[in-house]
């Protein structure tokens, strides 16, 4: 419990007394006093020369910045109008800090303040960086460099599906000192334990530490998956500053939740059942009731197979129905063989919120590009399931993926199938092959761009079957058809009755930066398949 004092001095705002005190902070003697006290307090308990100072199961208690990238992409494609937490890092989060450790994260999407700043500030000894996905390459290998010249003297680790799957990308990386190659709760623990003993860190399992010659090598043995029973719940008000940044289009501001971890089907272009080896592993119920208690009104829950078992969700939904708050939104993202069959499931769910939305990987509107995708299912599947989330009252919206491959009459079958089913609430990305994936391995030598910046789902790789200025005018028509549109099926003051007021300049903005996605000109500035048979590096 904080004395008052202290309480004026911490940067977590939350009820209106504590904003009226923000708002006035600087000109509060009692919050400089307060303030001061606190840094003294910090300076007290911190042995010279950045060694750890006592404390956590290992002996020693670390400063421990986790740190969600900048990301270098923003201006385009999706990136806009879908912003989310760093879930991971909160789990982790949670997980040091049960051993002692003395964790911030840090945002840095949403950060005015340098990574300098927060080196000298808050003086970690171990600093984790999320490269979740590659096109967060070249915001780690920024920030891990900005870290060692602030103080060299800091430990730099990366981690995320990304990374972890292709550590590749970083190969050269003098900056990073380490890359976690499994699940951040367990081995960044394991890190911070060996570090504060100053045990050789070969010693970790799921680390890959540098050879000497540019790669990352593994340390050998593989730390076991979490039995996600034992998982603690994330770490929510570690970025509660910048809650207000995170959004799904109208959606504001949003909180994720996860109850499932991994998949178990074999998608070709995907790389979560890769990275987790074809596991599908359950939050305990209880948890999950408890950390959907704890969260705001807007949800989407990232697992990637929502449903995915029956007894498990007949259990959850039990858990969560017992709570009496319900949702003004929840987006799950789930496959079309598990809604077609699983109605009566689906009915329990339903209450929960009063806007319910289910995402589908609808891909294809084909059964042979199904298959050519290994989605295992078919279209009678997709249009099953189709029917049966609306007949439950569920929103449907999902992404269709467009081949560079395609030819006219390709975008036409796409175009009649979304018509017919009246599916407007959608998405359309191109075929990329993920660094890492099977995929990526299968098809290296067709790819002509390495710049892992185009790898966002929006850029072409190589050159497609069609002209290329053609083959975007036919992609910049396919989105015209959906909800984005602000000059189709759903102009901007009918998006206004569904927004807090507080929010329609942001929700302006969003759907402003989304025309671009029909502009063929803009994608044909982005492209940069080359003419010359030599590919795009990352520059």
């Amino acid at each position: 419990m904080y004395s008052i004092p202290a309480a004026l001095a911490k940067d977590a705002w939350h009820n209106p007394f504590e904003l009226r005190i923000k708002n006035r902070h600087k000109r509060n003697p009692l919050y400089r006093v307060a303030r001061r006290g606190l840094r003294l307090r910090k300076q007290s308990h911190t042995s010279t020369a950045g060694l750890p100072r006592p404390g956590g199961q290992g002996g020693f208690s670390l400063r421990v910045l986790l740190v969600k990238p900048r990301n270098t992409t923003a201006h385009f494609g999706l990136a806009p109008f879908f912003r989310t937490e760093p879930l991971g890092l909160e789990y982790i989060a949670s997980a040091l800090a049960a051993e002692g450790h003395q964790v911030r994260i840090v945002d840095m999407c949403f950060e005015r303040r340098s990574m300098a700043h927060f080196i000298r500030s808050f003086r970690p000894q171990l600093v984790g960086i999320s490269c979740l996905h590659i096109l967060d390459v070249a915001g780690t290998l920024a920030h891990a460099a900005e870290i060692k010249a602030a103080d060299a003297s800091v430990f730099v680790a990366a981690g995320g599906h990304s990374i972890a799957s292709y550590p590749q990308a970083v190969e050269g990386a003098r900056n990073i000192d380490a890359i976690c190659a499994g699940e951040g709760e367990s081995i960044m623990p394991a890190l911070c334990r060996a570090l504060a003993a100053r045990q050789p860190l070969h010693e970790v399992p799921s680390l890959l530490l540098p050879a000497g010659d540019g790669r990352f090598l593994p340390t050998g043995a593989v730390q076991p998956w979490l039995e996600m029973e034992h998982v603690l719940p994330p770490d929510r008000a570690a970025v509660e500053r910048y809650r207000k940044h995170y959004v799904c289009l109208n959606y504001m501001p949003l909180w994720t939740m996860e109850t499932t971890r991994g998949c178990r089907h074999r998608c070709k272009f995907c790389s979560v059942w890769q990275f987790y080896r074809g596991t599908c592993r359950f939050h305990a119920a209880q948890h999950v009731r408890a950390d959907f208690a704890a969260i705001g009104r807007n949800v989407f829950i990232i697992d990637d197979l929502f449903w995915a078992d029956q007894a498990h969700s007949e259990e959850l939904a039990g858990e969560l129905l017992a709570h009496a708050e319900r949702k003004n939104w929840i987006l799950v993202q789930s496959r079309v063989d598990l809604v077609s069959k699983n109605a009566d499931l689906l009915r329990r769910w339903r209450p929960l919120a009063k806007n319910f939305d289910i995402f589908f990987g609808f891909e294809s509107p084909t059964r042979q590009g199904l298959n050519s995708l290994h989605k295992g299912s078919d279209i009678s599947k997709t249009l099953d399931a189709v029917r049966v989330a609306r007949e439950c009252g569920f929103g449907v919206t999902g992404n269709f993926i467009v081949d560079p491959d395609f030819t006219e009459e390709d975008f036409h079958t796409l175009w009649d199938f979304v018509e017919t089913h009246r599916l407007f609430r959608l998405g359309f990305t191109i075929l990329t092959p993920l660094p890492g994936t099977q995929f990526f391995a299968s098809i290296q030598d067709k790819i002509e761009v390495f710049d892992w910046s185009q790898y966002d789902l929006h850029h072409l790789l190589w050159k497609p079957r069609l002209p290329v200025q053609h083959f975007f005018e036919l992609y910049c028509e396919t989105w015209r058809r959906t909800v984005l549109n602000s000059a189709g099926r759903k102009k901007w003051w009918q998006w206004l009755p569904q927004v807090d007021l507080r929010h329609i300049g942001h929700l302006a903005r969003i759907l402003a930066r989304s025309q671009q996605l029909m502009n063929p000109h803009a994608y044909m500035a982005e492209y940069r398949v080359p003419d010359g048979p030599e590919p795009v590096r990352q520059p």
